[in-house]
């Protein structure tokens, strides 16, 4: 944990990848229906929303500053008392009819909103649903893909990263293809249909108010230079953030033990203040884009009220004829609309970014290969007798550093095998490679003479009953822990089973019997107590080979008792591996395999071996010298 300590994280380098967006899509695909009639009801909700100016200049220019009509009324003032009769009667029936004009064009433009706004309540209905079920394929075939990952995989790659991957990842793509792709078609589509209603109008003032275009392209061309490298910048800084504070929780008993928290205090201040003035730079930069673009928006609509204005004044027509005041107000309105999706640029620029981030790193891990997969032959591994064998099997978890080396050994259905040795001897490899955790890279592993590599994996491990001196319980009740959610298993067969394991012994004494919560990892149980529990489960499952590895360390002697007697039950009738550092534990196996540097240097029972003064008797003066130099 020292101060240069930094774990690399995958930084995609394009704002837009063309081929990964292809393969994001085709999670999108099955609802592309719905797409599209979430696209299509944007496209009509900008249609509705674009013909309110439109109707604005209507009413402004016939009813509210009807030219004809003050021309009227400036004569009748100008006559005075001395007006005809008729002319009070037609400028009458003049203001009646603007009125019900004026009242119709409102009521029009009321309709026109009340219809844009429920299109776009379905339309958020529609991105809404396609988004959740679009994030739930994703997530499922992410997580589908990480349980056929094998374990070296797993060990290689940092848990918080993979769980990112399934959580924060998948949001993050699903913002952006989903909400993302059909409001940055909807606003390219608002864009157009703006510049045709504005060109229809009028073309030249449509130029007038595209005159600050030019600018606008320019700043967000530098907006987007300096966006990205502070993005990529965040990025970097937060993935070490993340990777620090995981290693010091994950670490934290190492850290008070060694009284490190000052300094780690500091350094993870430091990181975190990296972090923070990266981010405002990255304010900086949104703080000055969008102030630049409200300006030029501004302006626009500046350069319509002079250019139109001069012409009203001047009462010179534009195209044949003179720019009315409800022209002008309908380009004001216009320009507004023009200018916002430009301003909704930044952020959907910065969503990019990170979709095409996320994105790349979760096709990074569906593109890992399936290195323990069925061939496609595979047979199932079905009423076995349970005879094992290594021959000459050789296996490296890094390239050349072999942990087993040339290995032969047979196992006769039901025996009962010690491994004893040194650690990194290979005993829990050997247990590994049975299971099919990891392939041998020579020679072969068989079960009743066949290959694993032949076998249907999860039939295989079906067969395999493996007890490990770290327990891993789930989160859930006893019962739950002990059927692993097998509906075949009944309540008779769980409670059976719990008794033969010594389970009951301690169950009765909890809150709720066999509904008690566990915990997380069996946190409210104690390591003798889940080690028992691990062993109902497997003997509820019935395995044909049993696997313990170190299943009997760490407990007192009462509870070791109880494992003891619960070990002996369940390798009745099963072929029975046992690994353990503890040779009392194994004193009572039919044969006793003593492996060193991956190599089996010596085969016997326990009194065999001792009478050899060999290395088992090495291990066992090692582990018994203070209790004899006592006697």
């Amino acid at each position: 944990m020292s101060g240069n300590y930094y774990i690399d994280d995958e930084v995609h380098q394009k704002a837009y990848d063309s081929r990964l967006m292809k393969r994001l899509l085709v999670f999108v695909h099955p609802y592309r229906r719905l797409m599209g009639l979430a696209t299509l009801l944007l496209l009509a909700a900008a249609a509705l929303s674009n013909l309110v100016p439109l109707l604005t200049m209507r009413a402004i220019d016939s009813y509210i500053a009807d030219s004809e009509r003050i021309l009227l009324q400036q004569r009748l003032t100008e006559a005075g008392s001395d007006s005809s009769p008729e002319t009070v009667q037609i400028l009458d029936e003049r203001a009646k009819g603007d009125e019900q004009g004026l009242l119709t064009l409102v009521l029009i433009m009321a309709g026109l909103l009340l219809a844009e706004g429920f299109i776009r309540y379905g339309h958020m209905l529609i991105v809404a649903v396609v988004g959740q079920r679009t994030m739930f394929d994703m997530r499922m075939a992410v997580f589908a893909h990480l349980q056929k990952l094998s374990l070296q995989f797993l060990d290689r790659h940092p848990l918080g990263r993979l769980m990112t991957r399934v959580t924060n990842d998948v949001e993050k793509v699903q913002q952006t293809i989903v909400e993302g792709v059909v409001r940055a078609i909807s606003d390219i589509c608002t864009l157009f249909i703006v510049l045709a209603f504005m060109l229809w109008t009028d073309w030249r003032l449509s130029l007038v108010t595209l005159a600050t275009l030019p600018f606008v392209l320019i700043t967000s061309l530098v907006f987007r230079k300096h966006a990205r490298r502070s993005y990529l910048a965040i990025r970097q800084k937060i993935a070490r953030l993340n990777a620090y504070m995981q290693e010091n929780v994950t670490g934290m008993r190492e850290v008070q033990i060694f009284g490190r928290e000052d300094r780690n205090y500091e350094a993870f201040r430091a990181r975190n203040v990296e972090h923070r003035d990266e981010w405002f730079r990255q304010v900086r930069n949104y703080a000055l884009y969008f102030p630049v673009i409200d300006f030029l928006g501004a302006l626009s609509v500046a350069l319509i009220v002079y250019y139109g204005g001069l012409e009203i004044l001047a009462k010179q027509s534009i195209v044949g004829g003179y720019a009315s005041v409800g022209v002008l107000f309908a380009f004001v309105q216009w320009a507004e609309r023009l200018f916002s999706p430009i301003r909704a640029l930044a952020d959907r620029y910065n969503l990019l970014l990170e979709a095409m981030a996320s994105s790349e790193r979760i096709f990074k891990l569906l593109d890992t290969p399936e290195d323990i997969s069925n061939k496609d032959d595979a047979i199932a591994c079905k009423n076995i007798r349970g005879a094992v064998a290594f021959e000459g099997v050789w296996f490296a978890y890094e390239p050349g550093q072999w942990i087993v080396k040339g290995l032969d050994l047979d196992i006769a259905p039901g025996e009962r095998v010690a491994i004893v040795g040194y650690t990194g001897a290979g005993k829990t490899t050997l247990a590994s490679l049975l299971s099919r955790f990891y392939d041998a890279q020579r020679g072969c592993v068989l079960v009743d003479g066949i290959d694993v590599c032949d076998y249907e994996k999860v039939s295989l491990r079906t067969q395999i009953g493996i007890v490990l001196q770290d327990v891993f319980l789930f989160s859930g009740s006893i019962r739950e822990n002990i059927s692993l959610g097998n509906e075949g298993l009944g309540e008779d067969r769980i409670l059976a089973c719990a008794e033969h394991a010594n389970v009951a012994a301690f169950v009765h004494r909890l809150p709720g019997g066999y509904d008690y919560d566990v915990g997380e990892r069996g946190c409210n149980l104690s390591m003798g107590q889940r080690q028992l529990l691990a062993f109902a489960r497997v003997l509820a499952h019935d395995p044909k080979i049993l696997v313990l590895d170190e299943a009997t360390s760490s407990v007192d002697t009462e509870t070791e008792y109880l494992i003891q007697e619960a070990v002996g039950r369940l390798m009745e009738g099963r072929t029975s591996i046992v690994i353990a550092h503890r040779l009392s534990t194994v004193q009572n196996a039919d044969r006793i395999i003593v492996l060193h540097h991956g190599e089996i240097r010596e085969v016997g029972s326990h009194q065999e071996l001792l009478a050899r003064r060999g290395l088992y008797y090495t291990l066992y003066q090692l582990q018994y010298k203070d209790q004899h130099a006592q006697s």
